[in-house]
């Protein structure tokens, strides 16, 4: 979903979307490694709402999906640490998997990591900080083996997740 609410209302720039285009295109390349492909589908004119917190409204949610939303940048709320990313899964609250993208934050490889929270199954619960450290630097360790042509089993403990086809 691309925030139509970027750039004060304009959405995102094209050096923005290309930079997407980019880092998609790199995640859609080092997971097929380890047998991962996607199925991209983009929806124009979603838009972050802030009132003491953000939230995507939810006409613009899709259940059994990860929903990635990607706008410029991220509130302090979603992206605290500056990394340009966060993923969720779902809760009581709220029943849908988001990963949320600051474009302008977030590194080349910031997509597929968050992509990883979702694969090694990180977002189907609340972790501590330590938790959180620890998962992220195993999935960039296990990211940096694939992209050097080792398949990660661990990646595919998804597959049987709702959003997930074999």
């Amino acid at each position: 979903m691309f925030d139509q609410g970027s750039q004060s209302g304009q959405g995102l720039t094209a050096g923005e979307r290309a930079k997407l285009n980019a880092c998609q295109g790199r995640a859609v390349r080092e997971y097929a490694v380890s047998g991962i492909h996607f199925d991209v589908r983009v929806t124009e004119g979603a838009y972050l709402r802030q009132q003491g917190y953000s939230v995507i409204p939810e006409q613009f949610l899709s259940r059994k999906t990860i929903n990635v939303f990607v706008s410029s940048s991220l509130g302090y709320d979603i992206d605290r640490d500056r990394t340009g990313g966060c993923s969720s899964g779902p809760s009581r609250a709220d029943p849908y998997y988001k990963t949320f993208l600051g474009i302008d934050d977030a590194g080349d490889g910031t997509l597929a990591h968050e992509y990883a929270h979702h694969f090694t199954l990180d977002t189907r619960h609340n972790s501590s900080w330590a938790g959180n450290f620890w998962a992220d630097a195993r999935n960039d360790y296990w990211l940096w083996e694939q992209r050097h042509g080792t398949a990660i089993p661990a990646f595919r403990a998804c597959a049987n997740s709702e959003w997930a086809r074999v």
